[in-house]
């Protein structure tokens, strides 16, 4: 049976990510093809793979560990966890007062929209900073949560996928800058070392939204 166009935009949108928080371009192998394949299958939605995805990548880049993550399968008990904590948010979710397909589909276009605008703004000066946010915007184009639920959980994934691509996509120099600034403004904060982590990431994610000019991906 021949893949559909938003099976294809569903493996292009995790190979793109995968690739984009590794810092180079990467191409499943055929048994992490097929795991891919069974989450669609599945009915694993986009948000959850994004989301696991990334918590993989960020708690081993916050744990200091420089060994690269080459398996999709490495991701595999993260993304389950999402998923289940999707599926739950679902189901324990009001169904009054929730946006209806049509007005979730508009709003899930204007911030494709507003992340259009940001790379088109970036591509001269930020070339490599332009070309994760257009892959952002691309994922949330193909996306197609079935509830407000679901379609917040993906923008948050998608935020955290943005802000950590854009961060890397930076110049060295800068990066370090902001990481330096980062951890003073942290260690002024009588806080525990797992608190202080999440301040740094708070002020480097803040840094970058003023220097860039990020839209925050988040529903009306």
């Amino acid at each position: 049976m021949s893949e559909t166009p938003p099976e294809i935009a569903y493996y292009r949108a995790v190979e793109d990510l995968f690739g984009r928080l590794r810092g180079t371009p990467h191409t499943f192998s055929p048994k992490d093809f097929q795991l891919l394949r069974s989450w669609w299958r599945e009915g694993v939605p986009l948000a959850a793979v994004v989301g696991g995805i990334t918590e993989v990548f960020t708690n081993k880049r916050d744990r200091g560990d420089a060994d690269p993550v080459v398996s999709l399968s490495y991701c595999r008990h993260a993304v389950r966890r999402y998923a289940k904590e999707l599926a739950e948010m679902r189901a324990g979710a009001a169904p009054s007062g929730t946006l209806g397909a049509a007005e979730l589909r508009k709003q899930l276009d204007a911030l494709a929209a507003q992340l259009g605008q940001a790379a088109a703004r970036l591509s001269g000066a930020r070339p490599r900073v332009a070309g994760v946010i257009e892959s952002c915007r691309r994922e949330l184009e193909a996306a197609q949560p079935p509830d407000e639920a679901e379609a917040e959980a993906l923008l948050l994934s998608l935020e955290t996928s943005l802000l950590e691509g854009c961060f890397a996509a930076l110049d060295q120099d800068e990066c370090e800058r902001i990481e330096e600034a980062a951890h003073r403004f942290a260690e002024t904060a009588p806080a525990s070392p797992e608190a202080r982590l999440r301040i740094v990431r708070a002020y480097r994610d803040r840094e970058l939204r003023q220097r860039l000019s990020l839209p925050r991906l988040e529903l009306a």
